[in-house]
């Protein structure tokens, strides 16, 4: 990998590093009221998966859009760098910066659930589709912002995104080989559960090779 590509990746993660930790303190603080009650373990989800869906969408629009919008990439141009490593770094320390706040707070929520006393460890897998869905979700995105230049079609894309994840919590539990087992004393993996974890990381590595791709016949940067 090109040093100056590295530098990129890594200037990413300290430019947005106060953010990732604030969201990944909100998302822990919500998981540690979780168990209080039932009113408590709504407020704790919507806190957790307010801050994760908001994480992707933010570093999406400030890491791309706004860097666009406020012709930064003019400093770019003077780097030695292709198009196509500017883009694998833009890729690369985005997503590090969305994987680390996700993958503590994917842990923490996992945990939760079989620690919890007072929630049923077949919610497990729900879980890990749920958490895995999210990071599809926000592979989406990037991909997205990597490709859309207009700020209409980047509201179109978000609202779309963050619709279909309500549309995943309603829709998951409905499969009866999932649904049925989520109030279970004891997680099940079964084929079901395979299929749709195996079809949503098809998403992710679609959503993140496409860049790539298209990257590396382009002249221009983003």
């Amino acid at each position: 990998m090109n040093p100056v590509t590295r530098k990129l990746i890594v200037k990413e993660l300290h430019l947005n590093r106060w953010f990732l930790v604030t969201v990944t303190v909100a998302g822990l603080a919500s998981l540690g009221v979780a168990p209080g009650g039932e009113g408590l373990f709504q407020l704790g989800f919507l806190v957790w998966l307010t801050a994760i869906i908001a994480l992707g969408v933010m570093l999406a629009l400030f890491g791309v859009a706004n860097e666009r919008k406020e012709r930064a990439l003019l400093f770019v141009l003077s780097l030695p760098i292709a198009p196509a490593d500017y883009v694998l770094a833009k890729l690369l320390g985005l997503l590090l910066c969305f994987l680390l706040p996700w993958a503590v707070l994917s842990g923490g929520a996992l945990a939760l659930v079989l620690i919890a006393p007072g929630i049923a460890d077949g919610l497990l897998p729900y879980g890990v589709l749920l958490c895995v869905y999210l990071l599809a979700n926000y592979a989406l995105v990037l991909c997205a912002t990597l490709h859309i230049k207009s700020e209409a079609g980047m509201a179109g894309v978000i609202v779309l995104t963050n619709m279909s994840v309500s549309l995943f919590m309603m829709g998951i539990p409905r499969i009866p080989e999932i649904g049925q087992h989520m109030l279970a004393a004891a997680p099940v993996w079964n084929g079901a559960f395979w299929q749709v974890l195996a079809a949503e990381l098809a998403v992710i590595l679609l959503a993140l090779s496409l860049p790539l791709l298209i990257a590396a016949r382009r002249r221009d940067f983003l």
